[in-house]
């Protein structure tokens, strides 16, 4: 008789059930102990998932590699500066808080591995993963099947990946960081004495330093090459002006500049930030770029508020093109790197939903425990579809293999 062997289990770890976890143990902690010097506070709170969110990534992430971790956890590896970057304090504070969750018993074990960071070991309370069952079967036949009653393919596209690398330095002459923004806060700007290059003070209304070049007759010739390429030269060159205007208010706010002096600036705007307008697009495609320029310098803005002691250089250096190491556009990466974070935050949740519905449903709660299990798939689709998203499709379907089919047993 040939008999069949189960396929490997693989952890999962769920960012919810981890969140739940955590929350659940401090709760116990602080039932138990009754002076305040032994209790968890919100802010060793906010550490300890701050900590449990990066530790579950980095976990997932090795399970999608490969790596078999079913017999002992790996630790965590970062930096403290990392994670003091992340939570927006100083690295004093994280070293501060992991002495209080060691004392409590959340984090089991610590090793400082010199320059390639520390490794932290989480208590085994918090971190007990799902397991998803490599399923033998016609797994293919099934998706085809349920895809082709309703007439609609999912693409296969490649899935947009991102992993967080861990930053070694925590260097105070650039505000290159990762920076995790509140969207729609707007909030005020650093010291506005803190410009010079060197770190030292400066007073900015004394700052008379004349510029022996003027943007205008450069900024003549991109008006003539726009208008070739059919754009609006007055518009265009008015989101130079609105930028400008945005920007100053926020981080340069007590600057006050020569008519020369600013029109070099926007001469510096005009070339590094918008490119001279060389790329063509509509005046909505260009609004849309001012909203993402805005977000950008809002990142700065609130970066530079949780960090009193860091600043940007001045705005003649700021937005030059020349400048390549703590310039406007090193920025562009921290957008991307949150856009990214925000996409696959959003991913997870909308996932946890959809497996959700199904439990509900074979329990035969909620409100789709009426309808057939063609019909409900049918509504997770369509809702999944509306953000257009293919990694998301292709998360969802793998989903569906964790959720809808079981083990085969022997």
């Amino acid at each position: 008789m040939i008999t069949e062997t189960i396929p490997p289990i693989r952890p999962y770890y769920d960012f919810s059930a981890v969140f739940m976890a955590t929350k659940a143990f401090i709760d116990r902690h602080n039932e138990k102990h009754d002076q305040l010097t032994e209790r968890l506070n919100a802010n060793h709170r906010a550490t300890a998932e701050l900590i449990t969110r990066l530790y579950a990534k980095q976990l997932n992430h090795a399970v999608s590699l490969g790596e078999d971790i079913s017999e002992q956890l790996p630790g965590f590896k970062t930096f403290n500066p990392s994670l003091a970057s992340c939570k927006g304090c100083t690295v004093r504070t994280i070293i501060n808080h992991k002495e209080r969750l060691k004392a409590a018993g959340f984090i089991s074990k610590e090793i400082h591995r010199g320059k390639t960071g520390i490794e932290l070991w989480i208590n085994p309370q918090v971190f007990t993963p799902k397991k998803i069952s490599i399923i033998k079967g016609n797994m293919q036949g099934i998706i085809k099947d349920i895809k082709a009653a309703y007439g609609s393919e999912v693409k296969n596209l490649h899935p947009l990946v991102h992993v967080q690398q861990e930053q070694k330095k925590n260097n105070n002459s650039t505000v290159d960081k990762f920076i995790t923004p509140e969207e729609g806060v707007h909030l005020s700007a650093h010291s506005p004495k803190e410009t010079n290059v060197t770190g030292t003070v400066q007073e900015q209304d004394k700052n008379t330093r004349k510029s022996p070049v003027s943007g205008s007759k450069t900024q003549t010739r991109g008006a003539k090459k726009m208008r070739k390429n059919g754009s609006d030269p007055a518009f265009l060159l008015q989101l130079v002006r609105d930028f400008w205007k945005y920007a100053k208010l926020l981080l340069f706010s007590e600057l006050i500049l020569s008519e020369v002096e600013e029109n070099e600036i926007l001469n510096h705007i005009w070339v590094s930030v918008y490119r001279k307008f060389r790329v063509k697009g509509s005046k909505k495609d260009w609004e849309g770029y001012q909203q993402i320029l805005y977000k950008r310098v809002d990142m700065v803005s609130r970066y530079l508020k949780r960090n009193p002691n860091r600043w940007v250089a001045p705005a003649h250096l700021y937005f030059s093109p020349d400048n390549k190491r703590n310039g406007f556009n090193k920025t562009y990466d921290w957008y991307l790197k949150q856009e990214i974070l925000k996409k696959e935050i959003r991913n997870q949740i909308l996932i946890q939903k959809a497996e959700k519905e199904w439990q509900d449903y074979d329990k035969g709660k909620g409100k789709n425990k009426h309808k057939t299990r063609l019909q409900l798939f049918r509504i997770q689709q369509q809702r999944l579809s509306t953000y257009k998203d293919d990694t998301l499709m292709r998360e969802y379907e793998k989903s569906l293999q964790r959720t809808l089919l079981k083990p085969i047993a022997i």
